[in-house]
């Protein structure tokens, strides 16, 4: 009975944050996405994709509405990044964020647009909206890879030391055979992916996500399955990472 509770506890706590609604809806525009891709053949599914499209383009306004005014939080998260100690961490980060708020005001305007408010062209204004989206997940593969490589590096120099430490007998010169053989590369990478999901997990959602933006310039050319299956992906990441913040990457 308690972990039933529980469950209901987390799903209220999830349902409750901004961010939570956005990913979810997220995963079912994605989802839209791909089904229709999977059924555009089937001429008996007309009505069916109908919906589906019409589902798409809902979850996509309603995002929209729920990301309005997000923009300031990501300055003032540029603003509190800013003061790493870490000047690769602090650069791509801080960047990333200030990319992130840029690509909100354009999507807001593409949102006053799409409502009537006011007249804008949508097409120069969602390109300008993928270009810093663009730019803001190359920042975070950047700044994902100088954690992934930092935390190989110390792994692998903690495994010399160790095996250093095992090798040497009282301190002295002589050499003993230890029982433990050294973890090889494969072993060590295995063993920094475990450890460290967060960064794992924040790598693989920016990789799905970054065919996205790439796609819209006209960059590369994938089908609307790939992108289906991509946004999914990231999407499931994006709910896994609110259902359980120790997964989401800090800072």
């Amino acid at each position: 009975m308690s972990s039933h509770s529980d469950l209901a506890t987390q799903i209220v706590k999830f349902g409750a944050q901004t961010n939570g609604r956005d990913k979810l809806f997220r995963l079912l525009q994605y989802g839209s996405k791909l089904i229709s891709w999977y059924l555009q053949t089937d001429q008996g599914k007309l009505d069916f994709l109908e919906k589906l499209k019409k589902l798409e383009t809902s979850m996509s306004m309603t995002r929209k509405l729920l990301r309005f005014g997000k923009s300031l939080d990501f300055i003032l998260a540029a603003l509190k990044t800013i003061h790493l100690s870490d000047p690769v961490l602090k650069l791509t980060i801080t960047m990333s964020k200030l990319a992130q708020s840029v690509f909100l005001i354009f999507d807001h305007i593409i949102f006053a647009h799409n409502l009537g408010i006011i007249k804008a062209d949508k097409e120069k204004w969602s390109r300008y909206s993928s270009q810093c989206w663009l730019f803001s997940l190359i920042l975070n593969l950047l700044r994902n890879s100088y954690d992934i490589l930092s935390i190989i590096s110390n792994e692998a120099k903690a495994q010399e030391n160790r095996q250093r430490r095992g090798q040497y007998v009282n301190g002295g010169i002589e050499h003993s055979v230890t029982s433990r053989k050294p973890m090889g590369r494969v072993q060590i990478l295995k063993k920094c992916c475990y450890e460290n999901q967060p960064v794992v997990l924040d790598f693989v959602k920016n990789m799905s996500d970054l065919v996205l933006p790439l796609n819209s310039l006209g960059k590369i050319k994938v089908s609307g399955g790939i992108q289906g299956s991509l946004g999914l992906l990231s999407s499931a990441i994006g709910i896994a990472t609110v259902w359980s913040p120790i997964l989401k990457l800090v800072p």
